[in-house]
């Protein structure tokens, strides 16, 4: 029988909504890389500042393949393996194997794509938002906007039906949830399994290419036909990241603006709307608990050892707010110099879709703030409920009056 760990527990407890737990901010100064225990007592690194995070999530030693034993996790229960596992996809793929996938998915969506996609964001977002307008004043902007959009974007940008978002909405929500019972999450993560699965075999069987998925499903991959899981596997990841995170940065970018209303003009300008989403995408890396990685081999940095086969956590929250990077860390500062922030992450597994959705969250707050000069929150944004326990933060809930 193991004995209790004696290292301290992962900081969780936030005192502010907008800001991480405030021991990173010592952990940056006195230990930036330090030991500590999760939840279901699986020990390892935790990485706190930014040169340091983006160092080691740019060190091709450590691996994103998680499959091999249980990683650090949220939930209490040790050593709990779901009956089902994600097909494999991007998150789960080191390089060499990682690389031409990756190639093909990024070529897809290009910050030019993106750019091109902003008048169909838009044109969405405004069928949402008169939505809002008929709901009347208490409507709730999570519910009815933040996540519907992102959800209507990349249902359409895949070529999976629109009639279909609802369900993905449902399943996603339910795969994220850390205390959710492993019998939940094999439910949701078959459904999603199944619909996919019949949705890349239609595909297969039709010669349009007119959407990502299509073309996914006809791709070659290291000049190989693309195999049936793995496209599912790439179709379901996605899916699940192309609107929930993306859904919880557009809910707190409204907080943050709530918070910051001399800032909501720039949202007007092109130039200055993107400057403005880029430190309420700093200041908010909605991957909370920090992105996991695993040591294939043994690594030295700055005098700390990390052992082949330990577990590294770089917490992007924290390297958001490193005060040797960042001269207004703990604010929303469009005047600073703009240092590049990680909240998509870094190195060769920096997130796909990054284009779209910094475009989404600009286009969608620009739109909603258009339409709703007047907009305020019914409770003050600290005072909102915000996804605490969640490894994607954000909001449950946004109610609204104009």
């Amino acid at each position: 029988m193991a004995l209790p760990s004696s290292l301290p527990e992962l900081p969780r407890s936030r005192t502010h909504p907008f800001h991480p737990p405030p021991e990173y901010d010592q952990l940056r100064k006195e230990s930036p890389i330090s030991r500590f225990v999760w939840p279901n007592g699986v020990e390892g690194w935790l990485v706190t500042t930014y040169s340091e995070v983006r160092t080691l999530l740019a060190d091709p030693r450590l691996s994103i393949n998680r499959f091999n034993s249980p990683p650090p996790s949220l939930s209490a229960i040790k050593d709990r393996k779901p009956e089902v596992m994600l097909p494999r996809s991007l998150v789960a793929m080191d390089p060499p194997e990682h690389t031409p996938w990756r190639r093909a998915i990024v070529k897809e969506m290009t910050p030019r794509w993106a750019r091109s996609m902003e008048p169909r964001i838009a044109e969405i977002t405004r069928e949402y938002l008169d939505r809002v307008r008929e709901i009347g004043p208490g409507a709730d902007l999570v519910e009815n906007l933040a996540l519907p959009v992102p959800s209507r974007v990349i249902c359409e940008v895949l070529g999976v039906p629109q009639a279909d978002q609802e369900f993905f909405q449902e399943q996603a929500e339910v795969r994220s949830q850390v205390g959710a019972p492993a019998e939940k999450i094999n439910a949701a993560t078959r459904a999603l399994y199944e619909y996919l699965g019949q949705l890349v075999t239609d595909k297969r069987k039709s010669a349009n290419t007119s959407d990502v998925l299509g073309r996914l499903v006809h791709a070659r991959i290291a000049g190989e036909p693309a195999p049936h899981d793995i496209v599912v596997g790439q179709a379901m990841l996605l899916l699940i990241a192309g609107h929930e995170t993306t859904a919880n940065m557009i809910g707190l970018g409204v907080a943050t603006l709530m918070d910051n209303r001399e800032l909501i003009a720039d949202l007007a300008d092109t130039a200055k709307g993107t400057a403005l989403v880029e430190e309420i995408l700093r200041m908010h890396a909605i991957i909370q608990w920090g992105i996991v990685r695993r040591a294939t081999d043994d690594i030295e940095i700055n005098g700390i050892h990390i052992a082949k086969g330990e577990w590294v956590v770089c917490s992007l929250a924290s390297a958001n707010r490193d005060e040797s990077r960042y001269g207004c860390p703990h604010a929303v500062d469009t005047g600073q110099a703009q240092s590049p922030h990680v909240t998509f992450g870094y190195g060769v597994h920096q997130c796909a879709g990054q284009s779209l959705a910094r475009t989404e969250v600009r286009v969608v707050l620009r739109e909603l703030f258009a339409a709703f000069p007047g907009l305020r929150t019914t409770v003050a944004p600290e005072e909102l409920r915000y996804r605490y326990e969640m490894w994607v933060y954000g909001l449950y809930e946004c109610p609204v009056v104009w």
